[in-house]
């Protein structure tokens, strides 16, 4: 039990301070060859930022916002 605490604990630190992760279908690069192999595409799945919020910063974000506003 206090080792799965201690995981989340860790996880949820990681989040905080790295929040972004690569994402997964660009790896990153946050573009893509056309088929031709001539011109650029940018990834739909991160906007071509190459980068997408981790889950643990959601849940962070969204338990930080749900107590302010009590």
């Amino acid at each position: 039990m206090l080792l799965a605490v201690l995981a989340a604990a860790g996880h949820l630190l990681h989040c905080v301070i790295w929040p972004y992760r690569p994402c997964r279908k660009c790896g990153g690069a946050g573009r893509f060859r056309s088929p031709s192999g001539r011109a650029w595409r940018y990834c739909n799945r991160c906007s071509g930022r190459g980068a997408q919020l981790r889950t643990g910063r959601r849940i962070w974000t969204h338990l930080k916002n749900t107590n302010r506003n009590r």
